[in-house]
């Protein structure tokens, strides 16, 4: 692998932006991060997917800047979620699920919220899962935090929740909002128009995965589960474009920055397992990013390996705050080495394996038996060719599980009832 910079065109247009901020503090951008749950970029038709699920973030992409090698890092909602937040990989920040519990953020580590605050930047998060909750340590520094425990359908509710926020008394710029759509997860159960977009049955028969006796997946329920699986993001992007045209109208646009991204995203046994939360391949990994808005050139591509580290940084470039020395991701619109290893883990039961993408070679590592798989995503995006490992890259990855956890995140002993949340959400058995 060559040691290679790239240097994104895009960074005399942000610095120009940020230059004109520092003069006028009101010209500062408003910020709102869309988070969508278990979206999965091959699923969408920005990202060459071959139905029109997403048109409505379609046209965020047409508008502005698209990555198509997104990583997240880990693949499921609680770690990835924090590494959005924090700018940290999960070996740094310790948010996992471990011997019965789950760990939350350290009280004491800052998020975007945090840092955005205290820049007198008016925060809000309107969210959809208990993991995003107080519990976990995500509500904290956002002044108007909306939450809905059982987020599953309500994406016209979240929409009209911010709208509500927006025309309250208590709304002034300049914002940043965190805003998050559980709709695409388990249970598939699209509300009525979008069941049969791609399933003319709808949602008659399943909605979610079934077993046999012997504990066995029935692989005939794949393609069923799949047809409802798109016919939830487009049910969620009929919603955000809802909110999309509602901004417009309430004249929000001309100085906004959107960022849209996912946690993780969705297998249906491709590689013998259903959801996600079970392993470390691209079904679960490879989400959507782009990013749209004032002083962001229209049409553009990367293919630059990126992650959700590089999220905060991105978003304290625009918001012109410097970025913590803490923070582990960069700037999208600096200087990103091209081999640069983005690195994942987090798998849900223990967090044991661990992988890394630099360039399009991946490896996936388990430190039980020592063994490891490799992959030229290049040429085998779906991961079925195995290779040799890399040693120079094993190693890389072999030096991040050995990175200390330098953060006391929150026990949390799981209630019976959580454990029955956990059960319907496919997380455990």
């Amino acid at each position: 692998m060559q040691n290679s910079k790239i240097f994104h065109p895009i960074a005399a247009c942000l610095i120009i932006l940020l230059l004109f901020s520092g003069c006028n503090e009101d010209r500062r951008p408003n910020i709102l991060l869309i988070v969508i749950d278990t979206l999965a970029a091959d699923h969408m038709s920005c990202y060459g997917y071959d139905r029109d699920t997403s048109p409505a973030m379609d046209s965020l992409a047409s508008s502005g800047t698209i990555w198509f090698n997104m990583q997240a890092q880990s693949p499921w909602t609680l770690p990835s979620m924090a590494s959005i937040l924090t700018g940290l990989t999960v070996k740094t920040h310790g948010c996992r699920h471990y011997n019965e519990a789950s760990y939350g953020l350290d009280p004491l580590l800052p998020t975007l919220a945090t840092i955005l605050l205290d820049e007198e930047y008016r925060t809000a998060a309107f969210v959809n899962i208990n993991y995003l909750g107080e519990a976990y340590g995500m509500s904290r520094d956002f002044e108007h935090f909306c939450f809905n425990d059982e987020g599953h359908g309500r994406a016209r509710i979240t929409v009209d929740s911010l709208f509500a926020w927006l025309d309250g008394e208590n709304y002034s710029e300049p914002f940043f909002v965190f805003f998050h759509l559980f709709d695409p997860h388990l249970p598939y159960d699209p509300p009525e128009g979008f069941d049969t977009c791609y399933e003319p049955g709808g949602t008659a028969g399943i909605t979610e995965w079934r077993t046999n006796a012997l504990g066995e997946w029935y692989p005939e329920q794949a393609a069923h589960l799949l047809n409802l699986y798109d016919g939830e993001i487009k049910w969620t992007d009929s919603q955000l474009g809802r909110m999309f045209a509602g901004l417009r109208e309430r004249n929000l646009t001309d100085n906004l920055i959107i960022i849209l991204t996912a946690d993780h995203g969705e297998e249906f046994l491709q590689h013998g397992d259903w959801g996600h939360g079970n392993n470390l391949y691209q079904n679960a990994l490879h989400v959507p990013l782009i990013i749209t808005g004032s002083g962001i050139p229209e049409g553009t591509s990367d293919s630059v390996t990126v992650g959700q580290i590089d999220i905060l940084p991105t978003i304290l470039t625009f918001a012109g705050v410097p970025i913590p020395a803490r923070a582990e991701g960069l700037n999208l619109f600096g200087e990103i080495p091209v081999d640069r290893p983005v690195y994942s883990s987090g798998i849900f039961s223990d967090s044991i394996r661990a992988s890394v993408v630099a360039e399009r070679d991946k490896i996936i590592w388990n430190p039980v038996d020592d063994s490891s798989e490799m992959f030229n995503l290049q040429d085998d995006p779906v991961e079925m060719n195995p290779l040799n490992a890399d040693s120079l890259l094993l190693n890389q990855l072999l030096e991040y599980w050995a990175w200390p956890c330098l953060w006391e995140p929150t026990k949390n002993e799981l209630t019976i009832i959580q454990q029955k949340e956990l059960r319907d959400l496919g997380y455990i058995n």
